[in-house]
């Protein structure tokens, strides 16, 4: 049976902290199944989840808090589960260009939050040179979600916002 470990790390950011999480996780023979990182600021963040035998998995709970303390990094693990996207008919990759107001970002989550459609990953930039934010989205559709509808509110919504709009969707490969 596969375990999985879901993970975050914060830290100072300076060049090898991925390499070292990464030979860790290899080490016990774990997989990489999903990782986000970026640099905040000078900060250093990443979280990811890993999957493998139980003992693997209580190998990293236990060296991870070792090397978190030689990279002086703050971290914060938690067992998780793998899920299917069985559910997941497409995703649809939203980039979104505007002058940045303040609660741009909440109206444009809280209009998933309503629809019931669900985040995969958001980045928002923004350019204080400018007063420019770009912000991209991928959701995960499923089959009780109209598209074209969606498609079409969330237009309304940006023109309201004055924001450009990108609506790209991809297919999930069937398994």
């Amino acid at each position: 049976m596969t375990h999985s470990l879901v993970f975050t790390a914060i830290g100072k950011n300076r060049t090898g902290i991925v390499s070292e999480i990464t030979k860790l996780a290899t080490d016990f023979g774990c997989n990489i199944v999903d990782s986000r990182m970026a640099i905040l600021g000078s900060e250093f963040t990443l979280i990811m989840l890993l999957n493998g035998k139980k003992s693997s998995i209580n190998q990293i709970e236990t060296r991870l808090p070792i090397l978190a303390y030689s990279l002086e990094l703050l971290t914060i693990s938690k067992r998780s589960t793998t899920t299917t996207n069985e559910i997941v008919n497409e995703y649809v990759h939203i980039n979104l260009i505007g002058t940045d107001t303040p609660g741009i970002l909440k109206t444009v989550t809280e209009f998933f939050a309503k629809r019931k459609v669900d985040l995969s990953s958001l980045k928002s930039i923004t350019d204080n040179k400018t007063n420019t934010v770009e912000t991209e989205l991928l959701i995960n559709l499923t089959h009780q979600v109209n598209k074209q509808e969606l498609h079409q509110d969330l237009q309304k919504l940006c023109d309201k916002l004055s924001v450009k709009l990108s609506f790209t969707s991809h297919q999930q490969e069937s398994k």
